[in-house]
């Protein structure tokens, strides 16, 4: 009888085992699932402070580049305005090399006609000079061998007065030679200062066109460099402006990215939570059923405690029966719960119990009892396995 209680005590512990594992591992699953819903919730916070540091990121970088590209630009600016300049007065200096040119040209002209006219008085002067004297020598060469017999002493008188007439004639002329002299000394002189200032007109002219020339070289290699900065400038607007268009997709990416994760995210959520909601009704129903079979269970083992008391009270009594009639069924809903001795029943009546106990929780579950019609739940097998077979 000692074996017999201790089987179906064991019978007994093991359904609670079972019913204790079953509450346990619904506390795990909701354990479980709020830490799901918490790592879920660090992993959104984490996606959204990667997306939010990537987009500043971004944001940081465009205006980096932005800023690098205007300060090049501003340069490149610059470097065009100094440029401009430098052509304005390049074309300021070329126009009054040219004036100078041209101002060089006309003295040139001019000097070049003061010469040739100086030159022409001087040679007409002499001309002159030499006929009128050459003529008066003839005439008074004439006029001596003319009166030279026929009046010699009026000829010596008039010979002397020719002769005080001649040295005051060649006084004359002496003065006059001399003063031609000094003319023609100036002119040299002018005519001589006149080259030099032509000499110096055209080697400043020299020095114009070379610098003209440098200075032609250096707006040729200005246009060179301005024509490169444009290029520069217009590859670095073009390049800087599909990097700026780049970024702005990539931000744009990342953003719309981030709110599908987002979207995706709370889709798992409201997923999560759904579950977990089931979760927590299997766990409520899984409890709710546990209590129905602890106080199904200590109902009716007390219930089979007073049958056996009754039955043998009356065959104590010589009542001449060994079995009672069975109770009704609503004597269950009377049965108060306490403390039952297992030990004292027999295997008839212990199996009386469990299939009482188990009728009752399949009157209450209609899903449990359709699931038991249909093959056996996982219970009813492990209680088949712990309880020995009926005695006969």
């Amino acid at each position: 009888m000692a074996r017999h209680g201790a089987e179906d005590y064991a019978a007994t512990a093991y359904l609670r085992a079972q019913l204790k594992d079953a509450v346990a591992g619904v506390k795990r699953m909701e354990k479980e699932a709020v830490e799901k819903d918490v790592a879920f919730e660090e992993r959104l916070a984490s996606h959204a402070k990667a997306a939010a540091s990537r987009e500043r990121e971004i944001i940081e970088d465009r205006d980096a580049k932005v800023a690098a590209a205007e300060a090049t630009v501003g340069e490149y600016e610059r470097k065009f305005e100094a440029v401009r300049e430098f052509k304005e007065d390049y074309e300021k200096v070329e126009a009054r090399l040219n004036a100078k040119s041209e101002e060089c040209e006309e003295l040139r002209r001019r000097l070049d006609q003061k010469a040739a006219d100086g030159e022409r008085r001087l040679i007409a002067e002499r001309a002159t000079l030499t006929r009128e004297w050459e003529a008066r020598f003839e005439d008074l060469k004439r006029s001596m061998e003319a009166s030279v017999e026929d009046r010699y002493d009026s000829g010596v008188k008039r010979i002397l007065e020719q002769n005080r007439r001649m040295v005051a004639e060649l006084k004359l002329h002496s003065e006059v030679s001399a003063e031609s002299e000094a003319r023609a000394r100036t002119v040299a002189q002018e005519n001589r200062r006149l080259r030099r200032e032509l000499d110096l007109r055209r080697e400043m002219e020299g020095l114009f066109a070379k610098r003209g020339m440098k200075q032609k070289e250096q707006v040729v290699e200005s246009r060179e460099k301005m024509r490169d900065l444009e290029r520069s400038m217009s590859d670095m607007a073009s390049k800087y402006g599909a990097e700026i268009e780049f970024a702005r997709a990539e931000a744009r990416e990342v953003k719309a990215s981030a709110v599908d994760d987002a979207a995706r995210t709370r889709r798992l959520l409201r997923a999560r939570s759904d579950e977990l909601r089931e979760i927590k009704a299997l766990a409520k129903e899984a409890v709710r059923q546990r209590g129905e079979l602890e106080r199904f269970m200590i109902s009716s083992l007390d219930l089979v405690k007073r049958e056996m008391e009754a039955e043998r009270a009356r065959a104590g009594a010589g009542a001449g029966g060994r079995a009672g009639s069975r109770p009704a069924a609503g004597g269950l809903e009377e049965a108060v719960a306490g403390d039952v001795d297992v030990a004292g029943m027999s295997w008839a009546e212990r199996e009386r119990v469990l299939r009482l106990a188990f009728a009752r929780m399949n009157a209450s579950n209609p899903d449990h009892a359709r699931d038991r019609r249909g093959g056996g739940s996982a219970m009813d097998g492990a209680v088949a396995e712990a309880t020995p077979p009926a005695m006969i």
